[in-house]
């Protein structure tokens, strides 16, 4: 009796695995994203003691608390090149960089809509939004499509929500990508950031610096906080490297 339980109870299942994984998934060969799902409720997920802008739409809020419990979650632990967040995008095992697939997984499960470059879609403003793209370059490209990329060398405004994104002098613009968490006005063009990091060490972390959005040289805008003003725990304080600046801010909402 026993064994025909579990064998009818098992083919239960495999019956409504694929609707229930189907609900779950934006896997890369996806042509046109899956629809946005419901954001959580507000005060659903736990707020960590943050505040937002009063005009910040609640996907968006649930997008950085989401993060920071994916932070809370992993609580600095290397993960391997294929991880949870992988393989919920790639549908395999593959090892690949994951940074803006960190971004994706969160940006999905908390509501919002998801866009990919060369996508013929319509964007309301005001409209939270992700690039499904696994390529951080593929994620610039789909926000300047949509005018909502902001360029970080010419004085671009960060906001909690939006993505960052770095390059590497005399390298890449589009090394790594990353959460804003919260922004502090530091005044003068100067912005205290902290972030939420896929993939920064084989981890997910939170780091804290200084962006100048008017730096004397152009691509010279990221700074570590002087030792004496750090207030934050749980934090990392250097940066990545010495070579990092900030590219720009993809505006989610």
């Amino acid at each position: 009796m026993k064994r025909t339980l579990a064998a009818l109870l098992s083919a239960l299942l495999l019956a409504v695995s694929p609707c229930a994984l189907a609900k779950d998934v934006a896997p890369v060969n996806m042509e046109v994203p899956p629809q946005a799902i419901a954001t959580q409720a507000e005060g659903e997920l736990e707020d960590y003691g943050l505040t937002f802008p009063e005009e910040m739409p609640l996907a968006a809020r649930n997008f950085v608390l989401l993060a920071r419990a994916e932070f809370e979650k992993n609580d600095w632990v290397k993960l391997p090149k294929n991880n949870e967040y992988t393989k919920w995008y790639y549908q395999d095992n593959r090892e690949i960089g994951w940074c803006s697939v960190f971004q994706l997984w969160c940006a999905y499960h908390s509501g919002m809509q998801l866009i990919r470059y060369k996508q013929d879609v319509t964007v309301e403003p005001g409209e939270c939004i992700s690039a499904m793209e696994g390529r951080v370059g593929n994620v610039y490209l789909a926000f300047e499509e949509q005018g909502r990329w902001l360029d970080g060398t010419q004085g671009a405004v960060p906001k909690p929500g939006y993505l960052v994104i770095y390059g590497v002098r005399s390298s890449t613009p589009y090394t790594h990508i990353a959460i804003v968490e919260s922004v502090t006005d530091k005044g003068d063009g100067l912005y205290e950031l902290t972030t939420i990091e896929g993939n920064l060490n084989s981890s997910v972390r939170r780091l804290n610096y200084r962006y100048d959005a008017t730096p004397k040289q152009k691509y010279h805008n990221m700074f570590t906080i002087p030792e004496e003003e750090i207030v934050q725990e749980n934090c990392q304080y250097t940066l990545q490297k010495d070579t990092w600046y900030v590219t720009g801010f993809c505006a989610t909402w």
